[in-house]
């Protein structure tokens, strides 16, 4: 090697040996590491297992994610399977409550009714005494101030009724006012002529 090769080659340290070298060659005279490291393509199974990695860890994901996904349709499905129960235990309590509703109803119309037959009754006996003119064909009693059959808070239902004896020709009827009165939670009746 002349003077100029050694004054243009820059000294280099090995990395293995650390032996300090100015020879133009590629590798450590001392322990023959080269002196530039090469990149290594990696192998072919390197590089499919680190496919395999990917895909799985992709394919991992996905999954995580399908799960998720599925979870959250399981979940939709029971509240909305929850909702319908709910719905029907309230639509079942409803008609529970108007089924109750309607048979107190028909409790009060019949109370009405026995109002309607105690009345008659009552002023055919004051037609046999003399009291009234007769003959009493029928009474009809209409709710006054409220408590009618149809209205379940009140406690009580007052009437107004007529024991008919004669029927118009124009369609009214006339005959002996009475008031009535119905107790809906006792179920009693009360009457008198002349309200």
């Amino acid at each position: 090697m002349t003077d100029n090769e050694a004054e243009s080659t820059p000294t280099r340290i090995c990395r293995k040996c650390s032996a300090a070298n100015t020879s133009p060659g590629e590798f450590c005279p001392g322990c023959g590491t080269p002196y530039v490291r090469r990149s290594r393509r990696p192998s072919r199974k390197v590089a499919l297992v680190a496919a395999l990695v990917v895909l799985l860890v992709a394919g991992g994901t996905a999954a995580i994610a399908v799960k998720k996904h599925q979870d959250g349709l399981a979940g939709d499905r029971a509240a909305a399977a929850a909702e319908r129960q709910d719905r029907r235990e309230r639509d079942a309590a409803a008609d529970a409550r108007e089924r109750a509703d309607e048979a107190e109803r028909d409790v009060r119309r019949d109370l009405v009714e026995a109002l309607e037959k105690q009345i008659t009754k009552d002023a055919k006996e004051n037609v046999a005494d003399d009291l009234l003119e007769g003959p009493i064909k029928y009474t009809s009693c209409t709710a006054t101030g409220g408590g009618s059959t149809d209205d379940l808070t009140a406690l009580t239902g007052t009437f107004e009724c007529i024991a008919v004896n004669e029927e118009n020709n124009d369609g009214t009827a006339s005959g002996y006012r009475y008031a009535g009165t119905a107790e809906w939670d006792t179920g009693s009746i009360t009457w008198k002529l002349g309200g």
